[in-house]
């Protein structure tokens, strides 16, 4: 089956893989060389691991694709020394956070899993100020269910954000720590992970990074985008986000 995308991240390869899992829109594909791509149509959304193709049909699972990609998609950066309004974030999100997930946390309400995760969310937060790196962080690596789990999702936008608000030694500092302990989720949140260890993540994300550094951003569109990446990945990757922007 050959597959032509008009646009995809720059993570992801070209040639023969193997469709690995499929959803209503999109399936995940695996290379030879162990990296993945996303593939689906343009409701997608861009990503770094993210192939867009017009006119998709879904594939059944074990059908050998061939993928050929036209053009590369990168976010682009913010401007230097953002200033950062995570007020505004939080007032926005407000009984807009799904009860699942992490999501809840950029408005403060908790849930089971954020109450199980509470000791590996505060060791985060005390490095995220300064401090060593406490093992119970661990606990958030291929913590919760789906694909990419919620832990995974918001170690993701914490690196992403880390990039972002140029704090990037401390963005390669949680990758030298996290990378050796990628064997506790799955392949392809790994693959998600090493995304965002380069501070690339779901253009929603990005998204989000420059709304909160305007004074003028719509961000009944953008929540709108972020609830639309996965189950609730977006939620929980912006709850990474704003663990990090409420220090900047």
């Amino acid at each position: 089956m050959n597959l032509a995308a008009s646009v995809a991240g720059r993570f992801v390869p070209e040639g023969e893989g193997e469709v690995r899992t499929a959803f209503r829109r999109s399936c995940y594909v695996g290379f030879a060389d162990g990296r993945y791509a996303c593939i689906g149509d343009a409701s997608l959304g861009r990503g770094p691991l993210n192939a867009l193709v017009t006119d998709f049909q879904l594939p059944a699972i074990g059908t050998r694709v061939a993928l050929s990609v036209a053009s590369r998609w990168q976010p682009l950066a913010l401007a230097p020394n953002p200033q950062i309004d995570i007020g505004a974030l939080e007032n926005a999100a407000r009984g807009r956070v799904p009860h699942e997930g992490f999501g809840g946390l950029i408005v403060g309400a908790h849930n089971s899993l954020s109450g199980h995760a509470q000791p590996a969310l505060e060791a985060l937060e005390n490095w995220l100020i300064g401090n060593a790196l406490d093992d119970e962080a661990q606990m958030l690596v291929g913590l919760g269910p789906g694909l990419t789990p919620s832990g995974d999702d918001y170690l993701g936008g914490i690196l992403i954000a880390l990039h972002a608000l140029e704090r990037k030694p401390q963005a390669q500092a949680l990758w030298r720590w996290l990378e050796p302990r990628l064997k506790r989720t799955s392949a392809i949140s790994a693959a998600h992970l090493a995304a965002a260890a380069t501070g690339e993540g779901h253009e929603a994300l990005h998204a989000c990074l420059e709304a909160l550094a305007s004074r003028n951003a719509d961000w009944t569109r953008t929540l709108d985008q972020v609830a639309n990446v996965g189950h609730v990945s977006g939620w929980d990757a912006l709850a990474g986000i704003a663990a990090v922007a409420k220090l900047a």
